[in-house]
């Protein structure tokens, strides 16, 4: 019989907040409800992995920490989710999209959020994840990796290139980065061997390299058939009122059910945990 060493599993949930779906959200698809519905499902979370004694990581957009009116501001709720022993990451400060603002504004809005949501985790915990809004850049010039899709291009736009956002990342305190970029040879000859990433050091900044998001049936086979050091799954809270998606909730209790009761070794971690 064939076995398989522990598996760490780093589930990572994009919190956006009012103003990130505000930030994300073409006028004619917004709903002020959509604010409330993304906080329920997030204590949803919260309760199946208490009752599962698991650990995630809730990368949260700083301005969701600043004082303010319920339900655009919850610091408190942040507060509760790190005291039940998860990891709080910074999103960004408003949910930018990075490769447009310079290299000033997103030392800025690193340092804001980090200091926003520092203030409101308990004692001896403190931000050192950082999780990119629409994990913008893609272009990753020293590593072949060059995306359109970024609109704000390098080398027009410096804040473009990942290589830009490392020594960002250490001035201001961070430790990780979760990314996603394909390099144009990977893209060309469709080379995609981990279905769920990577982690490893670069440049003293621990890299969660490339992610699967959502809960399928896709992930869950890759994660049981396979014998990775790490898997690292995403989702966003709010999703899982979308019945359809893969990141619903029947998805996500049936991801969680089913790889506790594989047999397999397998522990919940969280990218703090990884930090050299």
């Amino acid at each position: 019989m064939k076995t398989f060493k522990t598996k760490k599993i780093i589930l990572i949930w994009d919190f956006d907040g009012g103003i990130g779906q505000v930030n994300s959200t073409y006028p004619y698809n917004f709903h002020f409800e959509n604010f409330e519905t993304e906080i329920e499902n997030v204590r949803f979370i919260l309760q199946v992995l208490r009752e599962n004694a698991l650990r995630s990581c809730f990368a949260i957009t700083g301005f969701s920490a600043e004082p303010g009116p319920y339900p655009l501001f919850f610091p408190d709720l942040i507060s509760e989710i790190a005291s039940q022993g998860h990891e709080i990451a910074s999103h960004s400060w408003k949910h930018e999209w990075i490769p447009l603002f310079t290299e000033k504004q997103v030392s800025k809005s690193l340092f804001r959020s980090k200091k926003a949501l520092d203030a409101v985790l308990p004692t001896l915990q403190s931000v050192v994840g950082f999780v990119p809004p629409h994990n913008r850049p893609m272009t990753w010039i020293s590593k072949g990796a060059y995306s359109f899709g970024d609109r704000g291009l390098y080398p027009l736009f410096k804040m473009g290139n990942l290589d830009s956002v490392f020594p960002l990342l250490k001035e201001q305190g961070y430790r990780w980065i979760r990314i996603s970029h394909r390099s144009i040879a990977s893209k060309l000859f469709k080379k995609f061997s981990n279905l769920t990433g990577r982690t490893y050091l670069h440049q003293g900044v621990l890299v969660l390299e490339n992610h699967y998001n959502g809960f399928d049936t896709k992930v869950l086979d890759h994660i049981l058939s396979t014998s990775y050091d790490t898997y690292t799954v995403s989702a966003h809270p709010f999703m899982l009122s979308l019945a359809h998606k893969n990141e619903s909730k029947a998805a996500f209790v049936h991801f969680i059910e089913t790889l506790l009761q594989s047999g397999q070794s397998i522990q919940f971690v969280t990218p703090k945990d990884l930090l050299p």
